[in-house]
């Protein structure tokens, strides 16, 4: 994997800075095999923009191997599209973290990927929810920008609950948020694209757990399954890894190894450093 990088470097498929007139974000461009990929990115030098430069360099890498399966098949199916750049992600943050020079410095990138990881999975099941939505009442008629919000506020109260009645609602209002439907640009130009983003975190929290428990070949393993392109279901696909997501446990050990890791390793800590103390063997906020 890091030759294909260095490959993309020395090839000059990466337009790296910022520049004015410039589009926003980042994207890396499959194109066709013999052509692609390409890499647009607004780098900047931050951490944020180094793990941009992971997951779109993650994309480029499954492009390329992938490629062999021709026009038709190279792309990954919507399951695991994503599952490269998120592991690519996933790879850099263990790295950094290993790096960090002080536990408050591992602290903070600790809560900063759990917080990468929620938005991942929770938001972006949000996301799904409003498209199935606002998709369903399509089938009628066009649809209002005041139904679009409506479908909006229903997908985020079902998913975060309603502030001032909800316990766990992480939000004290839901004030000037009815319109966000409309920046997502995914819900314009790739329909349902965005569930992938949810599936991608949760399997390569799968797929990271299976490398600690069972390093051996497993690198071999990914570049198979990122080399198969679109000519594998997500089943056959994990089979070699031992996992087996048409089971429901699967999804539950795989939310506990990723992110129930990273919440462990943060409480610890968070605890170590006096911001947490310990009662009865829980973390509970000190005073």
């Amino acid at each position: 994997m890091a030759d294909l990088f260095m490959g993309m470097v020395q090839e000059r498929r990466i337009d790296v800075p910022a520049a004015d007139g410039k589009k926003g974000g980042a994207y890396c461009a499959g194109v066709v095999p013999g052509v692609g990929p390409f890499q647009l990115l607004n780098f900047e030098g931050t951490k944020h923009d180094v793990a941009t430069l992971a997951h779109e360099s993650g994309h480029g890498c499954h492009d390329i191997l992938a490629y062999k399966q021709g026009y038709l098949q190279y792309h990954p199916p919507l399951t695991l599209a994503e599952t490269a750049s998120i592991f690519g992600e996933m790879i850099l943050f263990r790295d950094l973290l290993a790096m960090a020079p002080t536990p408050q410095e591992k602290l903070t990138l600790l809560m900063s990927k759990i917080d990468d990881v929620i938005n991942s999975v929770v938001r972006q099941c949000s996301f799904d929810r409003f498209e199935e939505l606002a998709h369903t009442a399509r089938a009628n008629g066009e649809l209002s920008s005041e139904e679009l919000d409506a479908f909006w506020m229903q997908a985020m109260k079902e998913y975060y609950g309603t502030p001032g009645e909800d316990a766990d609602c992480p939000f004290d209002s839901y004030e000037d948020v009815a319109h966000l439907w409309s920046y997502v640009p995914h819900f314009h130009h790739v329909p349902f694209y965005v569930y992938s983003y949810a599936f991608a975190d949760l399997v390569v929290g799968a797929l990271y757990n299976s490398f600690l428990t069972n390093p051996d070949g497993f690198e071999d393993r990914l570049l198979d399954l990122l080399s198969a392109g679109g000519t594998r279901d997500f089943a056959s696909a994990l089979k070699p890894f031992g996992l087996d997501p048409t089971s429901p446990s699967f999804w539950e050990e795989s939310i506990k190894a990723h992110l129930g890791e990273l919440v462990q390793e943060a409480e610890a800590l968070a605890v170590e450093l006096g911001f947490l103390s310990t009662e009865k063997g829980e973390a509970t906020c000190s005073s």
